[in-house]
């Protein structure tokens, strides 16, 4: 009686199956896995070639390849991974002429995953030494709820031509391309722009401080313009004297911060305060203005086109104000634990292992 049609690809598969070894049962297995279903006669009969006879084999079209995770393949696949600058999944397919899916199932079968590189501070090698013997000591200040008695502060600059509300992602046709959407142009000139002093605690925000566009910002002016209204007017409505809290100011190591004459206001003023050798060196990832609040702010004023600098003024002003004390709790209650991780990592980058 002959056997039921199949068709050649079906038969081609099967004979292929055979010449790799398996044996009729698993070949009907196989098949079952990948939705074909015949009968372990029906694998039979093309073993014998009884039924749908062939003039010569080269008829019979193949088109599963020989299985493509072999440990041979898996090894090549992960040596080209961990490295430093792998490439991509598609380039590692075409080189090992096996599909991107492939690829994609190796990788995660042997628990490697895709992370996108952070960019972080430059550190040298005294940098990264003073970071691993001061981490500790600070974190110790730090931990248990000590970091609701701090005040932390530092400046940054804010740029008109950050502020144009456009995305760094489009949409493009595939058939119909508009490569005019892809491009940023950069303003070549100087960009416009100023330099703003903040600081938060638990107890609220200080006053935004602006800098005048072509200001020095010396130890002198740093004392005559941000420190001395910030004691007169942030402190006492921050800390107020009925409160036990005893409130502690962090800066980073910048020039004016450091100077002589800025020290020793701060010990002429009473101040407690985290000293220059005290605070780790090249350390945003330790400083809360710097690895969280000054980018939410900028974050938000890019959402909306900025046109002028006194608009970009106001917009830094309404989106300060509009921070919730409950976003700074968690920004600061973070702040021990990065400091521990900078410990941990001896001295060295934190921001991957977060």
């Amino acid at each position: 009686m002959p056997r039921n049609k199949i068709s050649d690809i079906v038969e081609g598969r099967i004979l292929q199956l055979f010449r790799w070894g398996y044996s009729q049962s698993l070949i009907v297995n196989i098949l079952k896995l990948d939705g074909i279903h015949v009968s372990q006669p029906t694998v039979s009969n093309v073993k014998q070639k009884i039924g749908r006879q062939r003039n010569s084999e080269s008829k019979i079209k193949i088109f599963r390849k020989k299985p493509s995770q072999t440990p041979s393949i898996i090894k090549k696949v992960i040596e080209k991974i961990d490295v430093k600058e792998p490439p991509t999944q598609r380039a590692i397919a075409k080189d090992l002429h096996i599909s991107q899916s492939t690829v994609s199932n190796i990788i995660k079968n042997s628990g490697f995953t895709l992370r996108k590189k952070q960019k972080v501070q430059k550190l040298t090698s005294s940098n990264v030494m003073k970071r691993g013997q001061r981490s500790f000591k600070l974190y110790r200040r730090l931990a248990r709820g000590r970091y609701k008695n701090f005040i932390t502060t530092d400046e940054t600059w804010f740029y008109l031509d950050e502020t144009s509300g456009r995305r760094k992602v489009c949409y493009i046709k595939k058939t119909d391309p508009d490569y005019d959407r892809m491009i940023i142009q950069q303003n070549t000139s100087r960009p416009k722009g100023f330099m703003v002093w903040g600081g938060v605690s638990s107890q609220g925000k200080t006053t935004l401080r602006f800098v005048t566009p072509g200001t020095k910002v010396n130890s002198n002016y740093y004392i005559n313009n941000v420190l001395k209204p910030f004691l007169t007017k942030d402190v006492p409505r921050l800390f107020r004297k009925g409160k036990k809290l005893k409130w502690i100011f962090h800066q980073d190591s910048a020039p004016s911060h450091t100077a002589k004459e800025t020290i020793k206001f701060l010990e002429q003023n009473k101040i407690h305060y985290i000293t220059p050798q005290e605070w780790m060196p090249a350390s945003p990832d330790a400083a809360p203005m710097d690895y969280s609040i000054w980018g939410h702010l900028k974050q938000q004023l890019n959402k909306t086109r900025i046109d002028s600098i006194e608009e970009l003024k106001k917009k830094i002003l309404y989106e300060w104000r509009k921070m919730s004390q409950t976003y700074i709790d968690k920004v600061l209650a973070s702040w021990p634990r990065r400091v521990l991780k900078i410990y941990q990592a001896r001295g060295s980058h934190i921001e991957h292992r977060l």
